[in-house]
């Protein structure tokens, strides 16, 4: 039979990740609520899984803090009662605190990560020409903006420039002409990850209307793969 600490530390790291599998569809994000005058999205944004957390937690330290006095499991077993004893003279296990307060941090930063941009960029866009680019589109997943040239972080689409085939090509170009529609079509966000710019200079952004991925959205009509880390085969 486990003592009372390690049943609690046990609790908390099955409980803690579930405030990861909250729902954070299109649909939740636009139930707005309003706390203290800004407004939060879904129930993945970061304040609320903070406050889940610190719920988590302060639940665990009074259960691991007055549950002492309760008569435990087998208390007629000597060695049960032992280990009781010696829980009662050390003070929770300190796993009880330190594994709540792991999955606030990781749930924090977990929130913030996936809290989507606001939609403030609007432009028009052409496709690229010949000559100075300055806003326009290049292919499916790579872009110019007021000078900046941006590479879709999330998505890769068909090759125009170096096809492996006419397939490809051919995919490529719609692709383009898709990308170049869903950027004209209203105001976007962009949003950075991990790293800000690939090998050859390229910002590496999300786009993102209305809280959806326009990369995911190339992805489910067939017109890009998700970017895996590496080029997946258009042809055959």
């Amino acid at each position: 039979m486990r003592d009372v600490p390690s049943q609690l530390s046990r609790r908390a790291l099955m409980l803690g990740p579930l405030l990861l599998l909250l729902p954070n569809d299109a649909k939740a994000r636009g139930r707005r609520r309003r706390w203290g005058g800004g407004s939060w999205g879904g129930s993945r944004s970061p304040i609320a899984l903070v406050i889940g957390g610190v719920l988590l937690c302060a639940a665990l330290a009074v259960n691991s803090v007055f549950g002492r006095d309760l008569p435990p499991k087998g208390a007629g077993n000597p060695r049960a009662t032992r280990r009781t004893a010696r829980f009662n003279r050390r003070g929770p296990s300190p796993w009880v605190f330190i594994l709540p307060l792991a999955g606030i941090v990781i749930g924090g930063a977990y929130g913030w990560a996936t809290v989507p941009p606001e939609d403030t960029i609007s432009a028009s866009f052409p496709i690229c020409a010949a000559g100075a680019r300055i806003t326009c589109v290049v292919d499916g997943d790579t872009f110019w903006l007021d000078g900046i040239k941006y590479r879709i972080s999330d998505i890769d689409t068909p090759e125009i420039s170096e096809p492996r085939c006419a397939e490809e090509k051919a995919l490529g170009e719609q692709a383009k002409i898709r990308l170049q529609s869903l950027l004209n079509a209203g105001a976007f966000g962009l949003k950075a990850g991990l790293r800000d710019e690939d090998k050859y200079g390229r910002k590496l952004r999300d786009v993102y209307r209305g809280g959806r991925s326009l990369g995911a959205q190339l992805v489910d009509e067939g017109l890009a793969h998700r970017w895996l880390g590496f080029k997946q085969s258009w042809c055959g």
